[in-house]
Order: structure tokens, then C-alpha cells, then sequence
């Protein structure tokens, strides 16, 4: 076999961890799991009552910053057609300006 081979062998060959890692092992099994951020936020708002209405509070929010938003939406399409209908406006005076500078040139 090639050193490699053997090399590789020796480096996955079956090793007892130690005493130390059983310890480490059993203790860590030992400790309670710790309790995850959503589930500690929800339950600081105590009795149930306050977190109905904590929910009704957040879903008024968000009605408000949607309708909000519908309304900004809103506006900036009236302002496009606002400027859409001033430049049909300019461009048709711009082209009778134009027609009328023909005219006096093709006058003289």
C-alpha cells in the first residue's frame, strides 16, 4: 500500500475521546435549552387580554401605513396624468407655432 494509504488509515482510526469529553458531553445535556427571542417576547406581554389587544394595535398600524401608501400611490399617478395632459398641451402648441413660423416664411 502506498504511504498515503497509510496515512489516511492511521488518521481515521478509532480513538477513545476521553473521560473529559464524556463530562463535557453529559453536562451540556444536563442544561435546560434556552428559550428562543420570539418566545420570550410574546410571553413579557402577560395575560392574554393584552396580547389581543397588542395584535388589534399592530393591525390598525398596519391599516394605517397601508392606506397611507395607497393614498401616496395615489397621487403620483393623478400627477402623472397631470403631465402627461401639460405636455400634449405644449407639444400641440409648440407644432401651431411652428406651422405659423412656416407660413411667414413661405409668405415672404
Amino acid at each position: 500500500m502506498s504511504r498515503l494509504d497509510d496515512a489516511l488509515r492511521e488518521a481515521l482510526r478509532r480513538q477513545d475521546p476521553g473521560p473529559e469529553f464524556t463530562a463535557r458531553v453529559l453536562r451540556l445535556a444536563a442544561t435546560p435549552p434556552k428559550e428562543s427571542w420570539w418566545r420570550a417576547l410574546v410571553s413579557g406581554f402577560g395575560p392574554p387580554r393584552l396580547r389581543w389587544a397588542t395584535a388589534a394595535a399592530l393591525a390598525c398600524l398596519l391599516l394605517v401605513s397601508g392606506g397611507l401608501q395607497y393614498r401616496y400611490v395615489a397621487e403620483g399617478r393623478r400627477a402623472k396624468e397631470q403631465l402627461v395632459l401639460a405636455l400634449r398641451i405644449a407639444g400641440t402648441k409648440l407644432n401651431q407655432a411652428r406651422d405659423r413660423v412656416r407660413q411667414i416664411n413661405v409668405g415672404e
